[in-house]
């Protein structure tokens, strides 16, 4: 397979920055990259500059999330509602979710392997401002946006 080389940056891709992936993860990715005939550092490093290209919304946008449970589960949900006196299990669950995102470093006990990734002066000032300004984990963000993106091509190939 031949591989697809990135596009001439105007200067070296002597910066870089790190990603946390599990092991799991890792060999997802690597899979993908195999497949695409690219290597990870520029998985990561296109993923990343598509992302903070696209045009910034100043809309909020709301998710709906769906979550499985019982009907017992389901049943003990609706009572802490009542008894938090809360207008439905989904304000029950966000209120219960919201400080934990609130928190501004995301973090969770995983054992993970750093991945880097190569990048321009002018790509690594584009990506740190773009995540800066996103709020999002420099470390994480990366590896989130990859097992989407990997998930997506799933879909598309089913």
């Amino acid at each position: 397979m031949a591989t697809r080389k990135r596009t001439q940056a105007k200067s070296l891709r002597d910066r870089f920055l790190y990603t946390d992936v599990t092991e799991e993860e890792y060999k997802k990715i690597l899979r993908y990259c195999r497949d695409a005939g690219i290597s990870i550092s520029q998985f990561f490093a296109d993923l990343l500059l598509k992302e903070a290209n696209k045009p910034k919304l100043n809309r909020q946008e709301n998710v709906t999330l769906t979550i499985e449970f019982t009907p017992a589960e389901h049943e003990r949900l609706e009572l802490l509602s009542r008894l938090h006196k809360k207008e439905s299990v989904g304000d029950f669950v966000r209120e219960a979710l919201e400080p934990k995102l609130k928190v501004q470093r995301l973090h969770a006990s995983v054992k993970t392997k750093l991945v880097r990734y190569y990048l321009s002066a002018d790509e690594h000032a584009k990506l740190t401002r773009h995540m800066n300004e996103s709020g999002m984990s420099v470390r994480n963000y990366p590896a989130m946006l990859a097992l989407e993106t990997i998930g997506k091509a799933r879909k598309k190939r089913k």
